[in-house]
């Protein structure tokens, strides 16, 4: 992993089950950009009760730097706008803030990308 801020990943399904297979396919589609390639990981939350196993709803980006998050952003943007479905991703800091995004939003990556940079000045810095 690498160093740095990391961002925590989650996704929201109105599907009684469908979170963790949505975390899954955004994990295996994050894993796809070679800007992110070794800096996702699932964390596993502890079971429900009731329930054996544990579940993993959110993902872990190490950020980094040389534009990650934008990478992240973007390929969050085109994830959620291919699915077609009523998915809500939260992305939040170790510090608390956040920033949710839904079909809606992640038509208009460009502005999405423009919060993340006023919200998360330090780790927002563009590719070069």
């Amino acid at each position: 992993m690498h160093g740095g801020a990391e961002l925590k990943v989650a996704v929201e399904s109105p599907e009684e089950s469908g979170a963790g297979a949505h975390v899954i396919a955004l994990r295996d589609w994050l894993v796809s950009e070679d800007a992110l390639r070794g800096r996702v990981r699932p964390h596993r939350q502890p079971p429900l009760p009731g329930h054996m196993g544990s579940t993993v709803e959110v993902l872990t980006v190490a950020l980094g730097s040389g534009g990650v998050l934008a990478v992240l952003i973007q390929s969050v943007c085109t994830w959620l706008t291919s699915r077609g479905t009523d998915v809500k991703i939260t992305m939040s800091t170790e510090d608390g803030q956040r920033i949710e995004v839904d079909v809606k939003r992640a038509a208009d990556p460009q502005a999405l990308l423009r919060e993340v940079a006023e919200r998360f000045p330090a780790s927002s810095e563009q590719p070069r």
